[in-house]
């Protein structure tokens, strides 16, 4: 009898991207402000949301050296913001998004930017025309590796990417790469620990009282809860990973050469697409109906959460093809 091969995994499904984007999407953009960028920003003391992600953007064009550069790729381009910056803003001759979200490839090629390409394809399934000279992922890998895999099935889902992406770059090419983690501690002590356990020494909890110990079990429930809430009803698939899996999956095809952590970046981003979410709350509820808006909402509510206690935090890491 014949086996019937197994369909290979490829992260985050087809029909949970179009719930996320393409029908949901449609209340959180009014969120987002002309330009649809869906990321955490790079803030400044007196940003709006809107400069606080052109920095973002322009952080990770630099980073990847892609200014002026002939072929960028950008993994999980979303709207296409980065694509249109690159083009226009930083001489890029040929800038190509894949997005797994029908809608988003759509928009982005009713827009006749030149020099921008959108596929919309698994980063798995590309098959470049020529090399590329820069790559650029910003907050695709949460969608390569669902909370449903083991680490170590994970660490080899990233590898992957990374392997992928050696292919793809010219010798001495870079991968900038921005990414939503969970806590240094992993993912269990990043939903169950107290926030000032995670924020301390790792024998914080030494010495605590049982009303200490119980009201840490009540708000880890609490976490628990709210983060099945939210891959339920929001981001079913997605997984954060961790800043060690990343490191470890690069090894062998990347050297890290710069990163860095602003711990503000999340919680600010965040509270102001709550401000506009909230004020579109009423024509939100028309686009995608009252339900779906209060989840959108109190998951956002939740990531405020987490920023702010530091259960889960950006990170803009640096790669140079070896």
């Amino acid at each position: 009898m014949r086996r019937r091969g197994r369909r290979t995994y490829k992260g985050t499904s087809p029909e949970a991207i179009v719930r996320q984007y393409d029908y949901l999407g449609t209340f959180y953009r009014l969120a987002l402000g002309p330009d649809l960028v869906f990321s955490y920003a790079m803030w400044q003391d007196d940003d709006s949301l809107e400069s606080a992600q052109v920095r973002k953007l322009d952080y990770h064009v630099d980073a990847a050296r892609a200014g002026g550069a002939r072929r960028v790729l950008d993994v999980g381009c979303g709207w296409g913001s980065l694509l249109r910056r690159l083009v226009e803003a930083h001489q890029v001759e040929h800038a190509v998004g894949v997005t797994m979200s029908p809608g988003q490839a759509a928009w982005i090629r009713e827009q006749r930017w030149p020099g921008c390409e959108a596929r919309a394809e698994n980063w798995y399934d590309h098959q470049p025309d020529a090399p590329y000279d820069a790559i650029i992922a910003i907050e695709a890998i949460e969608h390569f590796a669902g909370s449903t895999l083991f680490r170590a099935r994970r660490v080899a889902r990233y590898r992957e990417f990374f392997e992928r992406s050696h292919a793809w770059l010219r010798p001495g090419g870079r991968l900038s790469l921005q990414a939503n983690t969970w806590n240094d501690r992993g993912w269990v002590a990043a939903m169950l620990l107290p926030s000032e356990a995670l924020a301390g020494p790792s024998d914080q909890l030494g010495g605590r009282t049982g009303k200490h110990v119980a009201e840490a079990a009540r708000g880890g429930l609490r976490n628990l809860r709210e983060g099945l809430h939210a891959s339920r009803k929001v981001f079913p698939e997605m997984f954060l990973p961790t800043r060690a899996e990343i490191v470890q999956a690069s090894r062998g095809t990347f050297r890290l050469i710069d990163e860095r952590r602003d711990r503000d970046d999340g919680a600010r981003t965040i509270h102001a697409w709550l401000e506009r979410l909230e004020a579109h709350r009423d024509r939100g509820s028309r686009l995608v109906g009252p339900d779906a808006v209060s989840d959108l909402i109190r998951e956002q509510r939740t990531s405020l959460r987490f920023q702010q206690e530091r259960r889960i935090g950006v990170i803009r890491m640096t790669f140079e093809r070896r």
